[in-house]
């Protein structure tokens, strides 16, 4: 599968936007880790912010778990303070939960897109929501 069919990442203003698709090996998620630094490099000196969709992402393998936290480990040591999250399931919310050490206060799911845009925006974060 090429990267469009896994996963896809767009920064506005000071939030980047990821879509995630499908099932993620360790290799996938090494990419995506890589992508994400390289996608972040002009705002990361600056508190952001992430909107992540996953409702049409199944989960990372049993093998590619720790690469998953390594990634949110990597954006709250530089600079993400804020993440809304667009689930379909509960295992989904279960996963970021267990791989990200956010204050729960500054990190909101929802199974609606239009509700995480609009916590973002709340908060601070003007952007505009690419069509993915």
């Amino acid at each position: 599968m090429n990267r469009e069919t896994l996963y896809q990442l767009h920064v506005s203003g000071n939030v980047l936007c990821v879509q995630l698709r499908h099932i993620w090996s360790k290799q996938v998620v090494r990419k995506v880790f890589a992508d994400v630094k390289v996608a972040v490099s002009g705002i990361q000196h600056q508190p952001w912010a992430a909107y992540v969709d996953m409702r049409d992402w199944i989960m990372p393998t049993m093998e590619a778990l720790e690469d998953f936290q390594l990634i949110y480990d990597w954006c709250a040591a530089n600079n993400q303070t804020h993440e809304a999250t667009v689930c379909k399931f509960a295992m989904q919310e279960r996963i970021v939960r267990e791989s990200s050490s956010y204050d729960p206060e500054f990190h909101f799911y929802t199974q609606q897109p239009e509700q995480a845009e609009a916590w973002l925006k709340q908060q601070g974060f003007d952007f505009t929501l690419p069509d993915f």
